[in-house]
């Protein structure tokens, strides 16, 4: 989702709560919680993976090839474009059974596995 998309949700879910009557129903109550914690992975992303996807998109420009390497760093990443250049980078040695596909595979694998730890870890500190 974008955060857009995740701010709209998180307005729905606060608005429905501010019209209800009485006191909140469990589910609606667990709702609210969801929404909240919601805010605060969002506050994570927004202030600072930007700088993460920043950081992959120069370590993987370093081990690509060419073509690859240059549209990694065009522009500001975004975790899509990100996703579409390691989808078609993977794709292109898939079939190449060569050492260096297979090291250049493995490095990639593991630049993408390092983006998702981080990932975790920044909306672990975000949430102490």
């Amino acid at each position: 989702m974008t955060p857009a998309e995740v701010v709209a949700g998180i307005g729905k879910v606060a608005r429905a709560a501010a019209r209800s009557e009485g006191s909140l129903s469990e589910f609606d109550h667990d709702q609210l919680l969801s929404a909240y914690s919601a805010t605060r992975h969002l506050a994570v992303e927004l202030s600072a993976y930007q700088a993460e996807l920043r950081r992959f998109a120069a370590e993987l420009a370093k081990i690509a090839p060419p073509p690859w390497a240059e549209r990694l760093l065009e522009g500001e990443p975004s975790s899509e474009s990100l996703g579409l250049v390691v989808s078609e980078l993977l794709g292109s040695v898939r079939a190449d059974e060569s050492p260096a596909a297979r090291e250049l595979q493995a490095r990639v694998r593991s630049l993408v596995r390092g983006l998702a730890d981080r990932e975790v870890d920044l909306l672990a500190e975000g949430l102490s």
